[in-house]
């Protein structure tokens, strides 16, 4: 059935929701109901490759276990769950770490020397989880600062030797598809046309699709960390973040509404979007699509502008790594909600992590040997669409 989005009144700032942003609990159920424990406890090694973590054994019939790492701009996300078919999932375990990658690259070109040891040992311990969670399968990106940063490679090695991991650079075109592919799971696409907007803190994919695929997609060098870090860095302006802001996403276009057939709709994803909308809206659950006005994103844009990171932190209740990047990422989501002329924004709550999930899952087969490396069907290699870089031979475990 095609999402009918109907019309809402003005939105005071007062009915906004001032809530805690919080940290989601570790167990959760994506489709179904229950939940799943969190299992500890020491698992065997697991050899990690792109698309597969492989146990020894592996009991038909039982749900695969499947894990995800988004190595973002601004922070770094892992996920496990457990799948009964390709999209039907348990998430068993989540966690973010707020560890900022785009610190420096987008003005300096190169990932901080201490930034690299954060993300190596966050790495370091989501080997461990991995190992007590006994994960079947992985597959570990990292996007915008990864993949511009001159001294990748290097970075690169320290994951893969020091923590046991490939990490695979992805291009936007792949950002893009995987954001496709999780928002596909959770929002009927089979009728009309959607722009999706996908933000990061170093880029934003902005793509045009249908149930089918991806009609039209392009990746702007727009994020929130390289907004505030390229605006501190400019020497000489005295523009306010949000002028800054707008006069950078002067040149940013969608295809024409006249360039293609039927009704559009908007979605939007990322955390920042998932923070504006429980700040906007009365109750939010994260398993169900929620419903923003654009008129509620303006009245959040006014608040957030009116308030201090330090305010916003204590009397929103944002994380420090959220506070100062959701006005410059509400000031982009609405740019490109008003070009399509988008009433309402529909935000899924999903993003890269789940694309990656859905992704490696569609590719599991019932029995896997130790050593072996497959894909998703029909994939010659390991290597995903849009990988900017080769991959790596199959790694154990260091030590």
């Amino acid at each position: 059935m095609y999402l009918r989005l109907g019309s809402f009144g003005p939105v005071p700032t007062s009915e906004l929701n001032v809530g805690s942003e919080g940290h989601r609990p570790i167990t959760g159920r994506i489709a179904g109901g229950g939940s799943a424990d969190h299992r500890r406890g020491v698992g065997g090694k697991c050899v990690i490759c792109v698309y597969c973590a492989v146990k020894t054994s592996n009991n038909e019939g039982s749900p695969t276990r499947v894990a995800a790492i988004d190595a973002g701009s601004n922070a770094i996300r892992f996920v496990v769950a457990d799948f009964e078919g390709p999209v039907s999932h348990e998430v068993v375990h989540k966690r973010r770490e707020p560890i900022r990658l785009g610190h420096r690259v987008f003005t300096h070109g190169h990932l901080d020397d201490g930034t690299m040891d954060e993300a190596v040992r966050a790495f370091a311990s989501f080997r461990v989880e991995m190992d007590a969670l006994e994960v079947e399968r992985l597959r570990a990106v990292a996007t915008s600062a990864t993949r511009e940063a001159a001294n990748r490679e290097a970075f690169l090695e320290r994951i893969r030797t020091e923590a046991g991991f490939e990490l695979e650079p992805i291009s936007g075109a792949e950002e893009a598809r995987l954001v496709h592919l999780a928002v596909r799971s959770r929002v009927d696409l089979s009728r009309g046309r959607w722009i999706l907007v996908d933000l990061g803190g170093g880029s934003v994919e902005v793509s045009l699709v249908s149930d089918s695929g991806i009609l039209w997609s392009e990746s702007y060098r727009i994020g929130t960390v390289r907004l505030l870090e390229t605006l501190a860095e400019a020497r000489g302006c005295h523009d306010s973040l949000r002028t800054w802001v707008r006069r950078q996403l002067s040149g940013l276009t969608i295809p024409s509404p006249d360039s293609y057939p039927g009704p559009t709709a908007f979605a939007a994803t990322g955390g920042n979007i998932e923070a504006i909308a429980r700040l906007a809206l009365s109750y939010m659950d994260p398993l169900k699509l929620a419903i923003l006005p654009s008129n509620r994103l303006d009245a959040v844009i006014h608040l957030l502008n009116a308030m201090s990171v330090p305010e916003r932190i204590d009397e929103l209740r944002l994380r420090p790594d959220r506070a100062d990047v959701i006005l410059p990422a509400a000031l982009v989501y609405r740019h490109f909600a008003g070009l399509a002329h988008a009433e309402h924004i529909v935000v899924p709550s999903v993003g890269v992590k789940e694309g990656v999930l859905l992704d490696v899952a569609a590719g599991w087969q019932p029995r896997c040997s130790r050593g072996s490396v497959h894909g998703p069907p029909g994939a010659a290699t390991p290597s995903a669409p849009g990988a900017e870089s080769p991959e790596s031979p199959l790694r154990s475990r260091p030590g």
